[in-house]
């Protein structure tokens, strides 16, 4: 990986300027997302080996800062298999989605945060409390599965209109 990277502002730690940090970017070219160690400025004269960053920031992330960014490491981690993911989208197809973590605990943090008025039920802080975990620990995983998906409804709603000709 080289180049053009974007992240955005929610990955960056307080005055990360400077400083060696982890952080998630992905490629501007390839979309491929990455974690890298890396140190980040805003003046590229303060790094050894800039690349370009564009930090995306605001309730949207539609606002955009230039910064730059010095490479130390990447981790793209293991590849996804996409046979297992596929093969597991098939066997969940038709079967409940209902998730048991047997716990108190965090049924009781959840429902508190659904008291506290955070979600609307203890399934809604469930679903996007993994949903954005997930997001944000596996984002590969999370792609892939999003492609597959797509390609599965592409497929299926193709046959269905190939049926009513």
């Amino acid at each position: 990986m080289a180049g053009k990277y974007i992240t955005s502002e929610s990955n960056l730690p307080e005055n990360p300027e400077g400083e060696e940090i982890q952080l998630q970017v992905s490629d501007e070219e390839t979309k491929e997302i990455s974690t890298i160690r890396a140190r980040v400025d805003r003046e590229p004269d303060n790094l050894v080996d800039p690349d370009t960053l564009t930090v995306v920031k605001g309730p949207h992330e539609d606002t955009e800062e230039e910064w730059y960014v010095d490479v130390l490491e990447t981790d793209n981690g293991e590849p996804i298999d996409t046979e297992l993911l596929e093969s597991t989208m098939t066997k969940l197809e038709d079967k409940s989605t209902v998730i048991n973590t047997r716990s108190k605990e965090v049924k009781t943090l959840l429902q508190y945060l659904t008291e506290k008025g955070e979600y609307n039920s203890v399934s809604e802080a469930s679903r996007t409390i993994m949903l954005e975990y997930l997001s944000e620990a596996y984002p590969e995983l999370v792609s892939e599965y999003i492609d597959l998906k797509v390609q599965s409804e592409r497929s299926e709603l193709a046959d269905e209109l190939h049926d009513h000709r």
